[in-house]
């Protein structure tokens, strides 16, 4: 899954780098006594500058936390210190050479906030630049070389930065389900259950209850009819698993004829669950005669927030073993195991 702690810390350290390259730069220009008007154009852009080395600072160190509004009013704010660096300037025309600041900002916000709120972004550019042509333009044709040009530059390179960034979202957003969906069946595989669960060991995933299914002798099946129809008794009883399940469960294909649920049902309604689906199961599957062995574990003590991501594991390994002892014990059957350290007991078919 998508590092979203990761995904903060480096739009937050990118608009950080963007925020204090932009005050480097008028630190620099400061320095020239040509560059800045007097009065008050030098107090307001000085004070611009300190306010924007104080913004880069904090996005260095909690950056990570703010939302997407917070970053959006820093891009905003940027283009404006950008604005007042030309009108500050005492030729103004001269400082539109700022405005090529204007272009890492549009695309930042491109790659980097929601299209709304680049947009939003856009939108402020657009009033900025407008400020700025009332003030320096001297006839159409500077107004189209030193602002127009360069705005529309701006809002182009934007609009394709977000349609790529759809296209290139909605692509590895499928593959990402393609990984983590067996292609038979439609049911998560191995690695979709894993990306459900959370990372943490020690936190609750809201499920109590593990069944691990297997359908019997199905071997057999492969060896008599063929593989097709071993691949059709596969996708009926993961459709009818799919179908018994809830919203909130999960049922996964382990691989081979394993499968596996989880759920939240309580430990004195694990036997009758267990039970339903396999006596379910043995009618969707009655053309070919496939019954299905069932082993449970409940994880004691784990409501309400369900066991942790150990504990589950853990208890997914248990049912394993209780779904071998429900084949020893002759097939067709549910093995449950309501706490590890408890004796396994047996419900025969029928």
């Amino acid at each position: 899954m998508p590092d979203r702690a990761a995904d903060g810390r480096l739009r937050a350290r990118v608009l950080a780098c963007l925020v204090l390259a932009a005050v480097a730069v008028g630190v620099v220009a400061s320095f020239d006594p040509t560059t800045l008007r007097p009065g008050a154009w030098t107090v307001a852009f000085t004070a611009a500058l300190v306010t924007g080395a104080a913004v880069g600072a904090a996005l260095l160190a909690s950056g990570q936390r703010w939302s997407g509004a917070a970053l959006t009013a820093v891009v905003c704010g940027l283009q404006g210190v950008v604005v007042l660096s030309v009108l500050a300037n005492q030729t103004r025309s001269g400082g539109m050479l700022n405005v090529v600041l204007l272009l890492p900002l549009a695309v930042y916000a491109a790659v980097h906030l929601s299209p709304r709120q680049c947009r939003t972004v856009m939108a402020v550019l657009v009033v900025g630049a407008a400020v700025v042509m009332e003030a320096v333009a001297d006839g159409v044709l500077q107004w189209v070389s030193l602002t127009a040009v360069p705005v529309l530059a701006f809002l182009g390179t934007a609009e394709v930065v977000l349609r790529l960034r759809s296209e290139l979202g909605g692509a590895l957003g499928a593959l990402r389900e393609q990984a983590a969906t067996d292609p038979l069946t439609g049911l998560l595989n191995r690695r979709g259950l894993h990306e459900r669960l959370p990372g943490a060991a020690d936190a609750p995933t809201g499920f109590r209850c593990v069944m691990v299914l297997d359908l019997d002798h199905f071997k057999a099946v492969n060896d008599t009819f063929g593989h097709e129809v071993g691949d059709e008794v596969l996708r009926r009883f993961a459709a009818g698993l799919a179908g018994e399940t809830r919203a909130t469960d999960l049922a996964v294909r382990l691989g081979g004829e394993e499968f596996l649920v989880l759920t939240d049902v309580p430990a004195d309604r694990a036997h009758e669950c267990a039970e339903g689906l396999r006596s379910r199961a043995a009618q969707w599957l009655a053309e070919w005669s496939v019954t299905v062995s069932v082993g449970v574990v409940v994880v004691p003590g784990a409501e309400p927030r369900g066991a942790s991501r150990a504990e589950l594991l853990a208890a997914v390994r248990a049912a394993d073993d209780c779904l071998y002892r429900a084949k020893e014990l002759g097939r067709d059957r549910t093995v449950v195991q309501v706490a590890p350290a408890a004796p396994a007991t047996a419900a025969n078919a029928g």
